[in-house]
């Protein structure tokens, strides 16, 4: 099949979650919903002015106070370079049809569309002004994915800055793999779309957070679809797991229900 029909099935694909998407926008309450004070970050750097998880993103974020943190996400390349980009595909932001995981850095650059930073460059550039939140996007390969997760936390201790960030990943394994071996670390638990965001019921809500406290999560990080249970969220959060909520304007936030609801 060629390229062209690659994409054209991309964009039909794609067509289902966009019409979700827009149904989710319209009926999820604005932020304000969640009447709590929020701790602030950049999700994806200043991914509002600028394209997502880019050095420009990440300057940006740096220099503006609103933001105590800012999110970004992390992936091997085929030839083991750690890359800041969300999608394992280049389809979303590129309409291209390539996984990251596929393509050397080299190659990834060479059809990009947009400079893909590496890891390195990027907490370089943070260095420990700003708080990090680290996302650990994982490449299909849960050995590849303990792998890199290792090498950033020793990394992190190389440079010093252990304790100015907190790790997450969609994959429990990778949360549970910290808290076994890496007891120090603060470490969040990515959900996106579950079945509580539109079932309000306690026992499900509950369950959420007890998998969270099974897995050694500091902090639960959701999409801001969720808000639409904010008070369940809120009334049965455990003390000493933190509750997030990125939202449709590319910020997350920290919402402080009690005194243990800090910045790492």
């Amino acid at each position: 099949m060629n390229k062209k029909k690659w994409l054209l099935i991309g964009a039909l694909t794609k067509i289902p979650l966009l019409i979700y998407l827009v149904i989710t926008i319209s009926t999820v309450p604005a932020i304000t919903a969640i009447d709590n004070e929020t701790i602030l970050g950049a999700h994806r750097g200043d991914s509002q002015l600028y394209m997502e998880n880019t050095q420009e993103a990440i300057m940006s974020a740096l220099n503006d106070e609103k933001y105590k943190f800012i999110e970004f996400d992390i992936q091997y390349t085929k030839d083991k370079e750690i890359v800041v980009y969300h999608d394992s595909s280049l389809s979303r932001l590129q309409s291209k049809t390539e996984s990251i995981i596929d393509l050397t850095y080299d190659e990834l650059q060479a059809i990009s569309d947009f400079s893909i930073p590496k890891y390195e460059d990027i907490i370089h550039t943070i260095g420990d002004t700003k708080k990090v939140n680290i996302e650990i996007k994982s490449s299909g390969n849960e050995e590849l994915d303990i792998e890199l997760t290792d090498f950033v936390i020793k990394d992190l201790k190389d440079r010093g800055l252990l304790h100015n960030v907190m790790i997450s990943s969609p994959k429990g394994y990778v949360i549970k793999h910290i808290t076994d071996n890496c007891p120090e670390v603060k470490t969040g638990k990515v959900y996106w779309i579950m079945f509580s965001t539109y079932i309000n019921y306690d026992f499900v809500t509950e369950n959420l957070y007890e998998e969270a406290e099974e897995l050694g999560a500091d902090y639960i990080l959701i999409h801001g679809a969720n808000i639409q249970n904010i008070e369940s969220l809120k009334d049965l959060k455990p003390e000493g797991v933190t509750l997030c909520i990125w939202y449709f304007t590319n910020e997350v936030h920290i919402v402080q229900v009690d005194e243990s609801d800090q910045l790492w």
